[in-house]
Parts: structure tokens; sequence; C-alpha cells
């Protein structure tokens, strides 16, 4: 029986072990996966995103990046953003073609879209539209 523990408990500490290297291991490949941009290109990005996200939501007043954006591990650039909607805020991370975070209010049927404030992650900022 004596035996039979300390095999148990071989394969406990294994078991931990592996789960903590790759944990560790997971960490260190997202980050070297993790492509930063140049200001120029988080720019870039960052106008692109704008225009893209105020053709689906013509509601948008004002899109202001909170910090410059990256490509994840999956190859698609995104930043976190404040979303401005008749004076209310919502938190969103958004990328060129896609998006999320709290849910925006849906713009209303015929609604004309209004010109879109973008505060870039720079301190600079643009009217559109």
């Amino acid at each position: 029986m004596h035996a039979a523990g300390s095999v148990r408990r071989v394969a406990s500490c294994a078991v931990v072990v592996a789960l903590l290297a790759g944990l560790t291991g997971c960490s260190f490949i997202a980050d070297t996966l993790q492509r930063k941009t140049t200001p120029a290109e988080n720019h870039k990005y960052q106008r692109i995103t704008a225009v893209n996200t105020k053709k689906y939501w013509p509601n948008i007043d004002v899109i202001t990046f909170v910090e410059e954006g990256s490509f994840l591990g999956s190859g698609t650039w995104s930043a976190n953003a404040v979303v401005t909607i008749d004076g209310k805020d919502y938190r969103q991370i958004l990328g060129p073609y896609s998006g999320g975070g709290e849910d925006l209010p849906l713009p209303v049927a015929g609604q004309p879209s209004s010109s879109l404030t973008v505060n870039y992650s720079d301190g600079s900022s643009e009217v559109i539209g």
C-alpha cells in the first residue's frame, strides 16, 4: 500500500508540473506572437477601425482609443476604445473588421450618419464625415 501512495504523489506532482509548464509556456508564446505596431501603423489601423465602425453604427459620436493596438496571436489587430453614443460611454475592443465589449444601442433605422470625432491613442484627434 505504501508504494501505491508514492505513485499517486509522484503522479500528482507530475500533473502540477505539467500544468505550470504549459501555462508559463503559453504566456511566453503569446508574448512572442503579439506583434507591436509602429506609431504610424497604429494611427492608420485606428483610423480604418473608426471609419469601418461608423459604417455599422452611424449613431456613434466619438471613438477614443485608450491604448495603442497590437496584433494578437490570432493575427488580428485590435485596441481598447471608449465609444460615445448620445453622451454615454461604452468600453469596446475594436479592430478594423470586428469589435466587442459592452452592448451598444442599436441605431434608429434611417438615422442619418453624423460626424465622428476620433481621439487617437497618440493624443491627436480628427473629425470624420
